[in-house]
């Protein structure tokens, strides 16, 4: 193995898949916002606070109409409980 096949396969382990539309309630409207405010996963959005979560999406995005934080709590505690099946 090259070192730039090395490099290639550690970019490859570090990249992680945006699947936040597999938890309910995050379709592709909040999963764009999600992404948009450095949130790509939901290992990502395991770690979230829900307060600073619903904070973050309306500084960047406005008012959002039916983002509440007890709807970004839910989907921090759905992201916690998510087991993969793949």
């Amino acid at each position: 193995m090259t070192s730039s096949d090395a490099k290639s396969s550690a970019k490859k382990e570090r990249h992680v898949e945006n699947d936040l539309a597999k938890l309910k309630g995050i379709g592709p409207k909040y999963a764009e916002m999600l992404q948009s405010i450095g949130v790509g996963s939901i290992k990502e959005l395991r770690h979230r606070n829900p307060a600073h979560l619903k904070e973050m999406i309306e500084t960047r995005h406005g008012r959002v109409i039916g983002l509440s934080e007890a709807s970004c709590k839910i989907w921090i505690d759905e992201a916690k409980a998510y087991q993969d099946e793949g």
